[in-house]
């Protein structure tokens, strides 16, 4: 009896695939499993639903936090979102403000410490250029014009710093060698500073190279400068065959 039921359901099978065709499959299919169905497709809609609903959250709570960094502007405020959000990159500019802040009140240690904990940070290379640079005009603002002179001359010669983040390093290192009566190493700094660059144009490169020349002109040495007052003289004082 058993084996001829299951000879029953086999033949039925048999008989099922023979005779629909693969709208009537599915249209059975559906007809026997609507409630898995139904339940799958439930879910589809409800993860689509909940992915767009996260995202639009992230979004807005990404706008407010950016804004809240942003419109920090006392070392207070600043401080407070650089607690509440230190995984944000806007948090690097609000950090250099905080610098900015400490170096106006003179409170040179403070406004190191932003400087350094910016450069450990993944902070972008132009960034952490006029970082570098910032420190060094903040050591001579403090009085350390030997260390900032040495500070400037090391940025002038690193040659993966623009060309003209390099000439206004290479002068600032000329211009206080200069103060400090070292005129060897300011003339050298200088003379870098003034060179032109092959294919390159700018006029903040031209401003500082022409910034350059003018105080290395002034540093030529007296006897340099005797010479070439004679010259000049000489010249000037020459009468031309009309005159004789």
């Amino acid at each position: 009896m058993a084996v001829d039921k299951k000879k029953k359901k086999a033949l039925d099978a048999e008989i099922t695939d023979a005779l629909l065709d693969d709208f009537d499959k599915f249209e059975h299919f559906a007809m026997n499993y609507w409630k898995q169905i139904a339940a799958a497709a439930v879910l589809i809609v409800i993860g689509v639903a909940l992915w767009v609903i996260i995202s639009d959250v992230r979004n807005t709570s990404a706008k407010r936090i950016n804004n809240a960094i942003c419109d920090a502007g006392t070392e207070a405020e600043i401080i407070k979102v650089l607690d509440e959000y230190p995984g944000y990159p806007a948090t690097n500019y609000a950090r250099l403000r905080l610098a900015k802040i400490y170096l106006a009140e003179k409170k040179y240690g403070k406004a190191y410490e932003q400087f350094e904990r910016l450069r450990s940070s993944d902070i972008p290379k132009e960034m952490a250029w006029r970082i570098n640079l910032d420190e060094a005009y903040a050591l001579e603002l403090e009085g350390k014009k030997e260390n900032a002179a040495a500070k400037f001359a090391a940025l002038g010669a690193d040659p993966s710093m623009p060309d003209e983040l390099c000439c206004e390093a290479n002068y600032g290192a000329g211009r206080l060698y200069a103060e400090m009566k070292q005129n060897d190493k300011a003339r050298d700094c200088l003379a870098k500073a003034g060179r032109g660059v092959p294919g390159v144009q700018s006029q903040i490169l031209d401003l500082w190279r022409s910034q350059a020349k003018f105080m290395l002109i002034r540093l030529e040495p007296p006897a340099e400068k005797a010479v070439k007052k004679a010259a000049a003289e000489k010249v000037s004082g020459e009468k031309t065959p009309a005159q004789k």
